[in-house]
């Protein structure tokens, strides 16, 4: 990320999609680990860029190749600075299919439609048969989820959030713990908890062990990022 970085108008631009080249016996025996590996590189890549403020096109994609002229223990890796049209070509996805795109930084609060009174209960974001227990609401602080139309109300006095479909908000995110994190009432408002996941909990980029969030605050677990909002007076 570091020697393939580009200098633009005012900001610093990172590579998006990353080639690991290994011998034929490196890749056999990385086998199926392979897509979970890439996952945690990639969202290592992203807090990485955050900390030095270097702006991405998109979310960083890690890939592993094959090259048979490197020999065991030996490996390469190539960064390409591409486009969410770039890199979905690049790995041969559907016409039409883009990767998100994300700020180098904390994006900033933007303004947020008022959700519907209709209680409905949040689902994983590509299938909407599993349900939590937190639920959509008019009033009180919400967090946005991705892939959901809706804000998540926060209700209780304790949300948990990870890949379980026990979990009251659950999320379809491989690099995801199973428990990931917590939102814990904190007196008038709300703290993210890491459960000792794998990969960390990150606040705006930076990692967090517990942490009071406020209005706008970005709660990444895994490759997600969840956004924070305070009750709206």
């Amino acid at each position: 990320m570091d020697r393939r970085k580009r200098l633009g108008v005012g900001k610093v631009y990172a590579p998006t999609m990353y080639s690991v080249l290994l011998s034929p016996k490196d890749g056999d025996a990385l086998g199926g680990f392979a897509e979970t590996l890439g996952g945690e590189l990639a969202t290592y890549l992203l807090g990485y860029a955050r900390e030095r403020d270097y702006a991405l096109a998109a979310r960083p994609v890690v890939r592993f190749l094959i090259d048979d002229e490197l020999k065991l223990g030996r490996f390469m890796v190539i960064g390409e600075l591409l486009s969410p049209d770039e890199i979905a070509q690049e790995l041969g996805e559907p016409e039409g299919a883009v990767h998100e795109r994300v700020p180098a930084a904390a994006p900033e609060p933007q303004p947020r439609p008022a959700p519907q009174r209709t209680a409905v209960v949040p689902a994983v974001p590509d299938a909407e048969q599993h349900a939590g227990t937190a639920r959509r609401a008019p009033e009180g602080a919400s967090v946005t989820v991705p892939g959901l139309a809706h804000d998540v109300a926060l209700e209780g006095e304790r949300v948990v959030l990870g890949r379980l479909k026990t979990c009251d908000i659950c999320v379809a995110d491989a690099n995801a713990s199973r428990e990931h994190a917590a939102l814990e009432r904190e007196g008038a408002g709300w703290a993210v908890v890491d459960l000792g996941s794998t990969n960390g909990t990150l606040v705006n980029g930076e990692p967090a062990q517990r942490v009071r969030l406020r209005d706008g605050d970005t709660v990444t677990i895994g490759t997600s990022e969840l956004v924070y909002h305070e009750p709206r007076g």
